[in-house]
C-alpha cells in the first residue's frame, strides 16, 4: 500500500508493488468477494463504474503535479491511454483485484475523482485508495465518497476491515479519513516506497464494528 499526496495532501493510494527493499509485490486476486455496486450517493457526491465519456476527468489528472506519480494515470494523456485507463478500472473488478469507482458531481455527473477498494494478503482486509482534482479539492467531495464506500463496503460478508496509509504531514487525507470514521492505529516506520524513497505511514482502518457503532 503506499500513499501520494505531496503539495496538496489529497492523494491515498492503496497498493504498491515493491516494498522498500525492491520486492516485487503481487495484487492479490479475490474474485466474487467485492461485487459491482449499485450507484451510491448522498445526493451531493455519487460513485459510479467509470465510463469511456470521463476521459476529460482522466486528462485534467493527467496534468496534476501529484496524482500520476502515485497511481496509473498516465502522466501523458492521450485519448488512446485514457481509455486504457478506464479499461483498467473495469479490469480491477472482472479479475478479482477489487474494485474502483468514479467519485462523479451527482447533479452533474461529472467524475472529479477515484475510489479503489484492493484485496490485502490477509483475507478480509482491504485497502482503501483515492484521489480528487485539484478544482473540486477541500468541498468535501472525498470524505463524502468515503463516507459512502465505507459502510456499504463493509456491509460486504467477506470484508471485515478497511485500511487506508497516509503519511504523518499529509494533513488532508487525514481529515478525509477521520471525517469518514477511519481511526489511527499506529505508525508504520519506512514503510512506504516513494519516488523519493522510503516514508513512514499513519496506518487507519475502519471496522465494521465502527459502522454499526456508528449507526447507533
Amino acid at each position: 500500500m503506499s500513499v501520494a499526496g505531496r503539495g496538496q495532501g489529497k492523494v491515498a493510494w492503496p497498493v504498491t508493488r515493491r516494498f522498500c527493499n525492491d520486492v516485487v509485490v503481487d495484487p492479490i486476486y479475490r474474485p466474487g468477494v467485492i461485487p459491482d455496486p449499485a450507484e451510491l450517493s448522498d445526493g451531493q457526491v455519487l460513485l459510479r463504474t467509470w465510463s469511456q465519456d470521463d476521459l476529460g476527468c482522466i486528462e485534467a489528472a493527467s496534468r496534476d503535479p501529484v496524482i500520476p506519480g502515485g497511481t496509473t494515470v498516465p502522466s501523458l494523456f492521450s485519448e488512446e491511454a485514457g481509455r486504457a485507463f478506464v479499461a483498467r478500472q473495469w479490469g480491477r473488478s472482472t479479475s478479482g483485484e477489487g474494485l474502483s469507482l468514479a467519485i462523479t458531481e451527482a447533479e452533474t455527473g461529472i467524475a472529479v475523482g477515484l475510489m479503489v477498494l484492493l484485496h490485502r494478503q490477509q483475507p478480509g482486509v482491504v485497502g482503501v485508495g483515492y484521489w480528487m482534482l485539484a478544482s473540486r479539492r477541500r468541498r468535501g467531495f472525498t470524505r463524502r465518497a468515503l463516507s459512502l464506500l465505507s459502510p456499504w463496503a463493509l456491509g460486504l460478508p467477506a470484508v471485515a476491515r478497511l485500511e487506508a496509509l497516509v503519511e504523518p504531514w499529509n494533513n488532508g487525507s487525514v481529515r478525509v479519513l477521520e471525517g469518514a470514521g477511519f481511526r489511527c492505529e499506529g505508525l508504520l516506520r519506512a514503510y512506504l516506497d516513494l519516488d523519493t524513497g522510503c516514508a513512514d505511514a499513519l496506518l487507519y482502518p475502519r471496522l465494521r464494528d465502527d459502522t454499526e457503532d456508528a449507526a447507533r
